[in-house]
């Protein structure tokens, strides 16, 4: 019997049952041979593997008829071909790949700590210390690949701007969008009435009532957009002119009338 199914690299090891007094002579592959009961060939390669043969001799001179073994040998699987979806953001998912192969066990290591025996393994919610270098090996039976790596880049999303404003404002003023820094952080705005910018601070002039709403904000950089931060506006409408009147002409000492013409909500000067 033997020891196999081996992979190239293991020892063989062949034993031959207990006959009291005999002699043994093995022979097989590669030009094998072995006067010992139990014999071993090690570092063993695919030119080892076949038919062994072992006889017995006993005291008397006489030779049994040979028992023999099968012994498989298989060379390791080829190295994981490895892929991911890199680089990615933080907070988003990390997909990690390796290619197939036919029932295989699967042996994932990487950055902080990281383990999986999954094909393709997915890490959701990373963060900057999931970058580094991942490594993965395959098993078939008892054979073991050699160790395919991927590298893998995950950038910092950026925080989420502080977005303010100078409003209430009059139709007609200057309304005027801020962004806190975002250090690197390139920006972009959007809002009512088909509003866009790429500025941190933005400036609208002679805006008008279409210009109220809710503003937003987000920040990017190495490809990763932030939250956005968001601020509301309001432009109020500019009352129509009043249409001014008096009770005029007059005489010396009578009572002068000034009137205004309703405006609901108004205050007047």
């Amino acid at each position: 019997s033997n020891n196999g199914p081996l992979c190239i690299g293991d020892n063989l090891s062949l034993t031959a049952s207990a006959i009291p007094g005999a002699t043994y002579m093995w022979n097989g592959p590669n030009g094998f041979s072995s006067a010992s009961q139990d014999s071993v060939v090690n570092n063993v390669t695919t030119y080892d593997a076949g038919t062994y043969s072992v006889t017995a001799t006993a005291v008397n001179g006489c030779t049994g008829p040979a028992g023999t073994t099968a012994v498989i040998i298989s060379p390791p699987p080829s190295t994981p071909v490895t892929g991911s979806n890199s680089p990615v953001c933080s907070g988003q998912t990390l997909s990690l790949t390796a290619n197939t192969y036919a029932g295989a066990a699967y042996s994932w290591n990487g950055p902080d700590g990281f383990f999986s025996v999954s094909q393709n393994p997915i890490i959701e919610n990373v963060t900057t210390l999931a970058s580094g270098t991942y490594s993965v090996f395959v098993t078939i039976g008892s054979c073991t690949s050699p160790t395919g790596t991927v590298s893998v880049t995950v950038n910092q999303t950026p925080a989420v701007p502080t977005a303010g404003n100078n409003s209430p404002i009059c139709s007609g003023s200057d309304l005027s969008l801020t962004a806190s820094v975002v250090v690197g952080s390139a920006y972009s705005w959007i809002g009512p009435n088909s509003f866009s910018s790429v500025s941190q601070d933005t400036v609208i002039a002679a805006a008008t009532p279409a210009s109220s709403g809710t503003y937003s904000v987000t920040a990017t950089e190495n490809g990763c957009t932030s939250a956005a931060g968001t601020t509301s506006v309001t432009v109020n409408p500019i009352p129509a002119a009043p249409a001014a009147g008096n009770n005029g002409p007059l005489c010396v000492g009578d009572n002068l009338s000034l009137t205004a013409n309703t405006i609901s909500g108004a205050t007047y000067s």
